[in-house]
């Protein structure tokens, strides 16, 4: 809309010049130069008007990214095992499986990126208790995850299989600086070509029993707590 009002401004200049060749001289008085001045300063507040709603409304569907503070606390009780101060908004999952003396940890793929989490009982008995935690996918100011494809453990007897999640595919506009206001401050050009992006895939925390025997795929990245 600002460029708009720019190619208005522009024709107005234009015209009020025809008008004046019509006249025997020309002559930039006082009075053009407070009207250029008044008019030039109404239509930067009309910009600034303009792109204020337009990044107002541009994500109203799409929900706003948590805090950094929010995102750490929620990072740091997934590394610790501490999935009981986890919000139960992202907690996508509660599985229990029975399981012998032996895990099998398998990966079906190379960029598997779960984050797993190994925290053992102090006792035995016989009992897994996963707990999956749903992806993350954060774009600049704004909150991607539930549209993030993921794939979630498969277990058999006495195996589990971590999947290669598909890849997602998002496509999101932004608002592009006005030309006006590109003359006075650099703020939105800097928030356009600069995006900030945090990712997580799927986090899995597994309780299992105190003596179980792991063995690991060398593809996956395992953070075993306490040992």
């Amino acid at each position: 809309m600002s460029g708009l009002l720019s190619l208005i401004f522009i024709a107005l200049i234009i015209w009020y010049f025809l008008q004046e060749r019509k006249k025997p001289t020309r002559q930039i008085n006082k009075k053009w130069t407070y009207v250029f001045l008044v008019t030039y300063a109404v239509i930067l507040i009309i910009a600034a008007i303009s792109v204020e709603l337009v990044d107002s409304k541009s994500f109203t569907t799409q929900p706003k990214a948590k805090s950094n503070e929010y995102l750490n606390l929620l990072t740091s009780a997934i590394q610790n095992g501490d999935i009981e101060s986890i919000d139960s908004s992202n907690i996508l999952d509660k599985r229990t499986q029975i399981i012998g003396d032996i895990l099998l940890m398998n990966a079906q793929g190379y960029e598997i990126n779960s984050t797993i989490i190994v925290e053992r009982k102090s006792e035995n008995d016989g009992l897994i208790e996963e707990t999956l935690i749903k992806p993350l996918l954060l774009l600049d100011d704004y909150d991607f995850s539930n549209q993030l494809k993921y794939k979630i453990p498969e277990w058999t007897t006495d195996s589990v299989t971590f999947l290669e999640p598909p890849l997602t595919e998002i496509t999101y506009t932004t608002y592009q600086e006005a030309y006006l206001l590109s003359q006075f401050t650099h703020t939105s050009r800097q928030r356009n070509n600069s995006h900030h992006t945090s990712e997580r895939q799927i986090a899995v925390h597994l309780l299992v029993p105190k003596d179980l025997i792991i063995t690991a795929d060398e593809h996956l990245y395992i953070n075993y707590i306490n040992e």
